[in-house]
């Protein structure tokens, strides 16, 4: 779940228009009013609470989000040092805008970085802490940049920017480090799509930020023409299916896509504080951030809902495949204060998702340990599931492998694993079971698990509080199985001496799980009344998600 707190006013700052006033005990101070290459910038102040959170961001001569953080204040006061880099592609000359936001109030102030490289022999200027803001009513900043200076990005985009080779398009540098492709490139593009066209950004885009810039209009005919926009490095894919991007406007208004994946120190913390005290996370180095602006002159709005989801591939190098397990690697939104796992898959080093919404994302590994669990034949399966945050231990320390689980509790696992595979039916009726109210956890799924013929109950009842017997597992699992990449049963049907205690409604089930390798006897027996453990559940809903190698 999302931090609340953090979570609104994150929001606030970046896209909920509201004129405000500043109250007397919030402030925001800057240390320098410029800053050079390879030094640093502290911005500081105080608020209304003792430790009241502070949405704070930076935004850069190209109107692009030169950093972002939520600080939390100490006894009423907050403080940031803030590192510029000594590349002037990373931070280019030109203007600054800080704007701090709390409570419902926010704050601006502005900084210079000068022209030149650093290490010219310019002097370092004696720092002048700025005077105090002045709060006065305006916009509350949507899309991260209204109070903002327009900058020579407000310029109409020339027609011919860019070059366009069949439905691939190669754009154009342009000031401020933006790159831009013009309507007449896009529209050669179009004439030659195939149901999409591809910008193929710099491969340098992993080494810094990188900002696109695409006409409106432009964009507003490939989804009418339903052609899809795909974004990529070489490296990093999107693909923004058409009329995923909605936006409207007159021919000075345009789509602005700033994409960034560098690993710094920023990174670090923001990872480190989305998972908190969380020892089983791990990052991995890998990220993505992406931000939607549509902008006109100085009035810049973020896009931040997708119409359709986009898709997000991730080449992954060998030494970072090499230094991590794939196997408990996921993909998580970074929100404020908490990690958001994304569904996903990882196959041949490529890692993928699908996303409705951008922001931040990065690829952490969940290697999660209980003390119930060390040495035990069923501990890497649990810890697969964990990774993919389908399980859960009973407390932070144990998981209880031996405990045997209620048909709720399974129908509950299952049908999670299965939701990922994406073959659940958007809508289900109400579980049509007398003894499933409506409010119980596990009451969606029931009704799923029944819709799609995955679990049924007996004479109209559930019995949720059963626990699940061996021989009901086995069809629960065949059934679930068709909707997995499972590859055709190579075991030969295992002859049980106990063959003739089993049902005859679950027989050719139990056959069945045993081919295909998803449930096994004790090499004599496959004892079908017997109830199902913990334990061996996490292990037969996990050969069940390995085959689709699902993250």
């Amino acid at each position: 779940m999302k931090k609340v707190v953090a979570a609104v006013m994150a929001f606030m700052l970046l896209c909920i228009p509201a004129a405000v006033f500043a109250a007397s005990s919030f402030t925001l101070q800057l240390s320098v009013n410029e800053a050079l290459r390879g030094g640093s910038i502290t911005l500081s102040g105080t608020t209304l609470g003792q430790a009241d959170q502070v949405v704070v961001k930076v935004v850069s001569p190209a109107q692009t989000v030169f950093y972002i953080d939520v600080l939390t204040a100490d006894g009423g006061a907050y403080t940031k040092r803030l590192a510029i880099p000594d590349s002037q592609v990373l931070a280019p000359s030109g203007s600054y805008t800080v704007i701090a936001g709390s409570g419902g109030t926010t704050l601006t102030q502005t900084f210079t970085i000068p022209g030149g490289d650093p290490g010219t022999g310019t002097p370092t200027p004696t720092p002048t802490p700025t005077p105090a803001p002045t709060a006065t009513p305006g916009p509350a900043l949507p899309g991260g940049t209204g109070g903002v200076p327009a900058s020579p990005a407000a310029a109409v985009i020339p027609a011919g920017a860019g070059e366009a080779n069949g439905a691939t398009v190669k754009p154009e540098a342009a000031e401020g480090g933006r790159y831009q492709v013009g309507a007449d490139t896009l529209t050669q593009a179009m004439q030659q799509a195939a149901g999409s066209i591809t910008v193929e950004l710099p491969a340098t885009a992993g080494e810094t930020s990188v900002t696109l810039e695409l006409p409106a209009k432009s964009v507003e005919q490939m989804n009418t023409g339903s052609t899809a926009l795909v974004l990529t490095d070489g490296v990093r894919t999107i693909s923004f299916p058409a009329d995923s991007i909605k936006l409207s406007g007159d021919d000075q208004t345009r789509l602005r896509i700033t994409l960034g994946a560098v690993w710094n120190a920023d990174a670090q913390a923001l990872v480190t504080r989305a998972t908190g005290s969380d020892a089983a996370y791990a990052p991995t180095g890998v990220l993505l951030s992406l931000t939607i602006q549509s902008v006109n002159g100085s009035n810049t709005s973020g896009i931040h809902q997708l119409g359709q989801q986009a898709q997000v591939s991730l080449k992954l190098t060998p030494a970072q495949q090499a230094a991590m397990n794939t196997e408990l690697a996921g993909i998580y939104y970074l929100n404020g204060n908490s990690a958001e796992y994304m569904p996903g898959t990882i196959t041949g080093g490529t890692v993928t998702f699908k996303t409705g919404h951008f922001s931040t994302y990065a690829l952490l590994v969940y290697d999660k340990s209980f003390s119930d669990l060390s040495g035990h034949w069923a501990e890497p399966a649990v810890k697969l599931l964990a990774a993919k945050q389908l399980v859960n231990g009973v407390d932070a320390q144990h998981y209880e492998p031996g405990r045997g689980i209620t048909r709720a509790e399974f129908v509950a696992l299952l049908m999670r694993a299965v939701e990922r595979t994406g073959s659940v039916p958007s809508t289900v009726a109400q579980a049509p079971f007398s003894d499933v109210p409506s409010s119980s956890y596990y009451a969606q799924q029931a009704a799923e698990a029944a819709a799609m013929g995955i679990m049924n109950g007996y004479d109209g009842a559930f019995r949720p509080g059963d626990r699940i017997t061996r021989e009901e597992a086995a069809v629960a699992l065949v059934h679930a199985a068709k909707h997995f990449s499972l590859p055709a049963g190579s075991q030969s049907n295992p002859a049980y001496a106990d063959a003739q205690q089993i049902s005859s409604w679950a027989a050719a089930s139990v056959a069945e799980a045993g081919a295909n390798g998803l449930m096994q006897g004790d090499g004599t027996r496959f004892q079908p009344r017997k109830q199902v453990t913990r334990a061996e559940v996490a292990a037969m809903v996990s050969r069940l998600v390995q085959a689709g190698s699902s993250l």
